[in-house]
């Protein structure tokens, strides 16, 4: 079975890049990372696939050696595109007040799928346990996320900062380099957060019951 690394390697060859090329294009100053990442040595983040899937020109199910699973549109609502499927990609742990004490990014065979449509190439589902956000999220149910597009004021989004903290928030608003969050869970209090230390903000496309995954 091919690996991720392997696969990372097959692509850049096949797009003529370089190992220095490909880490340019993901913003990163050496090659090291990608070298590292071929060799099987280190597994890219979540955060990593995001940037390697498109300058490798594929979408992060691609990346992760995975086809899409063929959809019964008789029986499920979904679109066509992608088979109306989305990876799952990996497993978030809620600790207190919304945050992700955990996240862990398991990428490749066996991971399976959510039976819905989305047409962000990129999107990939998180199967969340904990209940920091019950009601609005429970235990054991998945979360959609699609990192390429808009979000508004009142969308639920995945929110990454700086020093590495996750949590799923309410995007009110982005004023004057400040950003307002607030909880999913009405027990917790809104956070404002400065601009510069948000690394990145993600729509969350839905919030899916366990019956929407499939076993690859």
């Amino acid at each position: 079975m091919e690996t991720l690394g392997q696969r990372i390697k097959h692509l850049r060859k096949s797009r003529g890049l370089s190992q220095q090329a490909l880490a340019e294009a993901c913003g990163w100053s050496s090659q090291s990372r990608i070298g590292n990442y071929e060799s099987d040595l280190r597994e890219p983040s979540l955060a990593d696939l995001l940037l390697l899937a498109p300058a490798l020109g594929v979408s992060i199910a691609e990346l992760a050696g995975s086809e899409a699973l063929p959809v019964a549109t008789d029986t499920l609502d979904v679109g066509h595109a992608r088979g109306g499927a989305v990876p799952v990609v990996g497993h978030a742990q809620l600790g207190t007040q919304g945050y992700f004490e955990e996240i862990d990014f398991p990428v490749g065979h066996g991971d399976g799928y959510l039976r819905i449509h989305s047409d962000d190439p990129n999107a990939y589902g998180l199967r969340v346990s904990g209940d920091s956000m019950h009601p609005r999220i429970k235990n054991g149910e998945y979360v959609l996320i699609e990192p390429n597009k808009p979000f508004h004021a009142g969308d639920e989004v995945m929110v990454r900062t700086l020093d590495g903290q996750a949590m799923i928030k309410e995007f009110i608003y982005l004023r004057d380099g400040m950003y307002r969050f607030d909880s999913v869970n009405q027990n917790h209090p809104p956070i404002h957060i400065p601009q510069g230390e948000v690394s990145k903000v993600h729509l969350v496309g839905g919030i899916l019951k366990s019956s929407r995954f499939a076993e690859e």
